[in-house]
């Protein structure tokens, strides 16, 4: 169990993730990037199957993005999900819708099913047109080469800047019924919530409506992709999105069996989450920001936001530094009642400041020991009320100046 407590089944894409009853993945390397490598993934449902989404927030938005979105809005389903990395298919006009529809079109071409019922993501440069020449010869490959055990070469096809592959799973009896939901994520740096420059996928052999599942991926999302931070950016292109075969059987689930099915969607997302931090650009450790006692939910989600995102508190855990003087300072400016006296500031099992003073050297001492561990919890208590939310953030180092001052070149 790590700092963070965290300790589940899931593992990571070298260990083959069981089979989901109903879904096929495949990932190739198509020629899409420059530097060669993976970047052409799909998944394949064997049937029209639920489908919700998640997309960013960000007003600059990527054509696959808007097509993706407004055919969920449509109906919640979908029958393939196809992924290109490299190439962002963002700010690229009418040639960049051109493509995403031709991209939903050549898939649902290779299934026999409707365009519709195609989901389109990108990921990579903003700018550039798609090469569809490339795309078009490789789209039936990918297809072709889609099988049950697949998910770990999805994974791979769908990285940019992240030096590992993410793939989570876990199963549950829900409702009598033996449950499975696996999934995998790319991100590593643009990332915050509303979206994050990522693109998450979990599936699940569940029965379940696709209003139940639109809903159930929403609350998840907000508790797992959209509570995390690297940067403070986000994306033209973050998508999160849960498919659901009905492959285990019986009736639709309702009541406790959804909050049940919930619960290990959220398991899954959750650490597909804290593995994008976890790979973050540069980053060498992974903090949860928790901030408990506010007087309201969004006011606690307002001073963990910022304090999981401000240079000074990344740079000081990259340091290993206790500044709790940055911590206090920014859940002030971030918006929520925050009252100095009332504050509680916890580096791991360690007060460092309360009751309105510093807790002295001793204190320090062991906070600096909290934080020389990879994953640690910074926890700032406001004693205001009973809300909290907890974001999962990394430090700052200069490698994530290198990288991405050299992301282009």
């Amino acid at each position: 169990m790590s700092e963070l407590g965290l300790e589940t089944e899931t593992t990571v894409a070298d260990d083959a993730p069981p089979v989901v009853a109903g879904f096929r993945f495949g990932g190739i390397a198509a020629g899409i990037k420059k530097r060669g490598g993976p970047d052409l993934a799909v998944i394949v449902a064997d049937d029209l199957v639920a489908c919700a989404g998640v997309f960013t927030r960000n007003l600059v938005v990527a054509a696959p993005v808007v097509q993706s979105r407004a055919h969920l809005a449509e109906a919640p389903r979908a029958r393939a999900v196809i992924v290109n990395s490299g190439n962002a298919n963002a700010c690229t006009a009418d040639v960049g819708t051109r493509d995403a529809a031709t991209m939903a079109a050549l898939v649902a071409a290779g299934l026999g099913c409707e365009a519709r019922d195609v989901q389109v993501c990108s990921t990579g440069v903003i700018g550039a047109p798609l090469p569809m020449d490339t795309v078009t010869a490789g789209v039936p490959v990918v297809l072709a080469e889609a099988v049950p055990e697949g998910l770990p070469a999805f994974a791979r096809a769908i990285m940019t800047t992240d030096t590992r592959p993410k793939v989570r799973w876990d199963t549950a009896t829900i409702g009598g019924r033996h449950v499975t939901a696996a999934g995998a994520c790319k991100g590593a740096g643009m990332i915050h919530p509303d979206m994050a420059t990522m693109l998450g996928f979990v599936v699940t052999d569940a029965q379940v409506g696709g209003a139940d599942l639109v809903a159930i991926w929403r609350r998840v999302c907000g508790r797992t992709f959209n509570a995390i931070s690297v940067d403070g950016d986000t994306s033209t292109n973050d998508t999160a999105l849960c498919l659901a075969s009905g492959r285990a059987g019986g009736e639709a689930l309702t009541g406790e069996a959804l909050l049940a099915l919930e619960a290990l969607l959220e398991r899954v997302a959750g650490e597909l989450a804290k593995d994008i931090v976890r790979d973050a650009e540069g980053a060498t450790k992974l903090v949860a920001i928790t901030v408990r006692g506010a007087a309201s939910e969004s006011d606690a989600r307002r001073a963990a936001n910022t304090v999981a995102t401000s240079p000074l508190v990344k740079t000081a855990v990259h340091g290993e530094d206790p500044n709790w003087g940055r911590l206090v300072a920014a859940a002030g400016r971030s918006g929520a009642r925050v009252e100095v006296e009332r504050v509680t500031v916890k580096i791991g099992d360690v007060v460092i400041f309360a009751e309105h003073r510093w807790h002295g050297g001793e204190a320090e001492k062991a906070a600096n020991a909290v934080m020389q561990r990879p994953e640690f919890e910074v926890t700032l208590d406001l004693g205001l009320g009973e809300h909290a939310h907890t974001v999962y953030t990394c430090d700052f180092s200069a490698d994530y100046v290198r990288i991405n001052a050299d992301y282009r070149s």
